[in-house]
């Protein structure tokens, strides 16, 4: 590839035009006029051969070319940007950044708060953003920039993305205190006899709670799944559903919800929830530090002291 090909200023360019989706957007961010950002986009649609932008209705949407182009576009940029960026010693309370979580609400509840608490304490610069992440989602998002990190069980591997084990998770058996599974002792019978709601916000975790008992020859009733571990703690106080969640909400939510916690009657492995994130802020200071600290939240979480 002939690198002489490609203008800088018209990469940076392409990026605005692709993330606000039209002209005039494109020039008030980049503080440039209408006219210089049109001309520029006429460049650009003659080096890559494409259109890049087509017009539907009041706004101008992304070819399919474009799609694919916007995720390593915005890492090559992030990577300049790196590159030509002077070392700079990070302070954290003088700090100043947005960190972007693709997370579940699972380490909202466990996490947030003590994020927070030391964020205000430590960096009062340092906001938090939680980007909505539908579970198959996840990956995709922080690929295309749209996250700083995320959670994942079973991250990808590959040259663009690292991860960090962050939770080991086991499961718990919850229903509501005045739900008949509630007393007795709980038997896999039993439990076949009512309906379940699938928790799948950790993705391929909810996979375990059906493969234990496809082990035994033997498939449960689950005319909901739901992706927000919140909403399945609130069916569950309000119906005759049960649910297979991590023991650690379980433990938080259960006196609120008025559920009741049992050992489920048949082993089902846990997992490990991981921490990812992108290599365009692998080497970030700013974003070092702030995984650390959502690790030390973690490790703390799971009663472990790190080595300083």
């Amino acid at each position: 590839m002939d690198l002489r090909r490609y203008d800088l200023n018209l990469l940076v360019t392409l990026e605005a035009l692709l993330d606000e989706g039209s002209v005039t957007g494109a020039a008030r961010r980049l503080s440039l006029s209408q006219s210089a950002v049109s001309a520029a986009l006429d460049r650009l649609r003659t080096v890559f051969s494409d259109p890049l932008l087509v017009r539907t209705g009041n706004r101008m949407e992304p070819t399919a070319f474009a799609t694919k182009l916007q995720g390593p576009l915005k890492t090559a940029l992030a990577s300049v940007s790196l590159t030509l960026a002077l070392p700079k010693r990070f302070d954290p309370a003088t700090a100043k950044l947005n960190l972007r979580l693709g997370v579940s609400d699972y380490l909202g509840v466990l996490m947030l708060p003590g994020l927070y608490r030391l964020l205000s304490r430590e960096a009062p610069g340092i906001s938090i953003a939680v980007v909505s992440q539908p579970v198959n989602e996840t990956i995709a998002r922080l690929l295309a920039g749209e996250a700083d990190v995320a959670t994942a069980v079973d991250p990808p591997e590959g040259r663009d993305l690292f991860n960090a084990p962050l939770m080991e998770e086991h499961f718990d058996c919850v229903m509501r205190s005045g739900h008949p599974l509630a007393r007795g002792r709980l038997t896999i019978a039993r439990l076949l006899d009512y309906p379940h709601v699938a928790a799948t916000s950790h993705g391929t975790s909810a996979n375990l709670v059906d493969k234990a008992f496809a082990a035994r020859g033997l498939r449960r009733q689950v005319p909901v799944s739901v992706s927000i571990f919140s909403t399945v703690l609130g069916l569950v106080a309000e119906s005759d559903l049960v649910a297979f969640l991590p023991r650690r909400l379980c433990t938080m939510h259960a006196h609120r919800f008025g559920l009741v916690t049992r050992k489920p009657p048949l082993p089902i492995p846990g997992y490990t929830l991981s921490l990812v994130w992108h290599r365009r802020t692998a080497h970030d200071p700013a974003h070092v530090w702030l995984r650390q600290r959502v690790i030390d939240l973690a490790l703390a979480l799971q009663g472990h002291r790190r080595d300083r």
